[in-house]
């Protein structure tokens, strides 16, 4: 049918843009949900044999599965193809799932990863419907759009003088590695920090002037309390699995630029 999957709500808007809203586009990991312990149904894998597509970032564990329970690989596209990729310690071995090669799977919270994810979902797209012009001119204004942000971003850190940001769980490496930052991470591998360490975060946010925490949804308020309250920040929910990431990534941009 005329259904497109992809694994993760970031990339649907952006797929949605590019193919004009000709295609149904079905999330597998629905907002919210956390795609690290993520295991498709039985229906799910059902409806992707029938996708004319599936896009994936081809990072994360499931996605690496997923090859397995369609019949026609070929038509799943591995968006991170030509993105120069950051080992990570998100690894995540307490669900018996890591990622692979503990590569840092957060490429779509970076427009500069984001001008490449959507240049291959398009030539993808090109190849499956070579008469539809009308996708690569939604394309280009979709990469005018995420050069925009991008300048944005820079201008606006570099004015700033942001040296670090703090994050829960470390969903900006990309971002932070494209905009010559650091991600500062509470949790690591899945782990909470130790009181030690948890007293050398509270130092280093203090040293960067850290005003802001961020944490995603899916993790309590509580983890991050004590350290926001010890340097001073404010706990800010920020969602890097949001459907609208460019909006996303903008809001994150004010955040830590507004002092």
């Amino acid at each position: 049918g005329d259904t497109i999957f992809v694994t993760i709500p970031p990339l649907q808007q952006l797929v949605s843009e590019i193919t004009c809203g000709d295609f149904t586009i079905e999330i597998l990991v629905t907002e919210g949900a956390s795609p690290e312990n993520f295991e498709p149904t039985s229906q799910q894998i059902a409806k992707l044999n029938d996708a004319e597509l599936v896009f994936s970032t081809g990072l994360i564990n499931f996605e690496q599965s997923l090859i397995s329970h369609i019949k026609d690989s070929e038509r799943v596209v591995n968006l991170s193809e030509g993105i120069e990729l950051i080992a990570g310690s998100c690894s995540h071995h307490h669900h018996h799932h890591h990622h692979s090669h503990g590569i840092d799977p957060h490429i779509w919270t970076s427009p500069r990863a984001l001008r490449t994810v959507v240049t291959n979902a398009h030539d993808a797209i090109i190849a499956h419907y070579p008469d539809s012009v009308k996708y690569t001119e939604a394309t280009e204004r979709l990469l005018e759009r995420i050069a925009d942000i991008d300048n944005y971003c820079a201008t606006r850190i570099e004015a700033a003088g942001v040296e670090a940001i703090m994050i829960y769980h470390p969903a900006y490496t990309y971002f932070a590695r494209d905009y010559g930052i650091e991600q500062i991470a509470i949790e690591n591998d899945g782990k909470e920090p130790s009181l030690r360490q948890t007293t050398a975060l509270i130092e280093r946010a203090k040293e960067h002037n850290i005003k802001s925490i961020l944490r995603q949804p899916q993790y309590s308020e509580d983890k991050v309390r004590a350290i926001a309250t010890d340097a001073g920040a404010e706990i800010i929910t920020t969602d890097p699995l949001s459907e609208d990431i460019l909006g996303e990534i903008k809001r994150v941009t004010e955040i830590i630029c507004s002092r």
